[in-house]
């Protein structure tokens, strides 16, 4: 499938983010936020070497980040204050850490200061 560009933000999508997306491998920009998403982040995802930029941000997703994400070339931070480019984020979730190697720092957003790469997640579910 050539789908490049995937944009349902605010769409109130209940159900759990289809596996099958990971066919989608033209994808460059995923953003699925602010939807009911639940169920986990599927390793498919990880199939989608063209991804740029994956936003997952205020769903109710749980269970683990998968480590497949890692080898995309997600632009998850800016280095600069005042950068006012897109960020990946899987935000504002239930997601349970041990998160993934590659999300573990901080990011700077348009000056407001330093914010974890995987953000604020309700942890209250997890082992």
């Amino acid at each position: 499938m050539n789908l490049e560009i995937l944009l349902l933000p605010e769409n109130q999508i209940t159900g759990e983010i289809p596996s099958e997306i990971g066919n989608l491998t033209n994808l460059s920009n995923l953003n699925l936020s602010n939807n009911s998403l639940t169920g986990s982040i599927p390793p498919e995802l990880g199939n989608l070497t063209n991804l740029n930029y994956l936003n997952l941000s205020d769903n109710q997703l749980t269970g683990l980040i998968p480590n497949e994400i890692c080898p995309l070339d997600l632009t998850w931070y800016t280095v600069s204050l005042f950068d006012l480019t897109p960020i990946s984020s899987v935000s504002n979730n239930q997601l349970c850490s041990p998160y993934p190697s590659c999300l573990n720092g901080n990011y700077y957003r348009s000056g407001l200061g330093p914010y974890t790469i995987v953000g604020n997640q309700n942890t209250s579910n997890c082992d």
